[in-house]
């Protein structure tokens, strides 16, 4: 990379970091500190709640990203739902949707194209669907991610899941059980591979 491209970089790192910082103020989104490359797109509604803790990196844009993804960060909680996201977090084209609460503990790796869910969100009764009680009847589990776990790119956690500290999950998962502490997990449905 030649300095050019280097200088470019880093002024749009520094401006999308600044933006981002402004729009977690204006929206009162608390936040120790926070570096983006790219835009992410950030939706709190209603009474929702989201807490990020410090030294947090936000990947948005295929030309930072790792493996060129492009899809930014996109990160939705729901009226009266919580998303906490603990200290020394890195995370690049995620998707997280919170509608009752989602908790990330701190020295997290959150690999490309990953996306961490609490709903179905919609009822699973095809009679609910396309009418006023699709939403209504949508079923929602907390989801709990500990401390020092590495999510490989492309995983997708559902509902319900719990992953213990220390644990690693392989790219490609589809995680929708809980996973002790220092283990290994992969697959769709995730199994376990071996002690971490």
């Amino acid at each position: 990379m030649n300095f050019t491209n280097f200088k470019a970089d880093y002024v749009h790192a520094l401006f999308s970091s600044l933006f981002l910082k402004l729009l977690l103020h204006y929206k009162k989104i608390h936040y120790s500190s926070i570096t983006s490359v790219g835009f992410p797109l950030i939706q709190l509604k209603g009474r929702g709640k989201l807490s990020f803790g410090n030294n947090i990196v936000l990947i948005n844009t295929f030309k930072a990203s790792t493996l060129g993804k492009n899809t930014r960060c996109k990160i939705l909680v729901y009226d009266n739902a919580f998303l906490s996201i603990g200290n020394k977090v890195g995370m690049s084209n995620v998707t997280i949707v919170a509608t009752k609460s989602i908790s990330i503990g701190s020295n997290v790796m959150i690999g490309a194209g990953t996306t961490i869910i609490d709903s179905d969100f919609h009822s699973l009764n095809s009679i609910d669907w396309f009418t006023d009680q699709d939403e209504k009847k949508m079923c929602s589990k907390s989801v709990v991610i500990g401390d020092n776990v590495f999510i490989g790119m492309n995983t997708i956690i559902l509902k319900g899941t719990t992953i213990g500290a220390n644990s690693i999950i392989a790219a490609g998962s589809v995680v929708s059980c809980s996973i002790p502490s220092s283990e290994v997990w992969g697959g769709n449905p995730a199994r376990f591979i071996k002690k971490n």
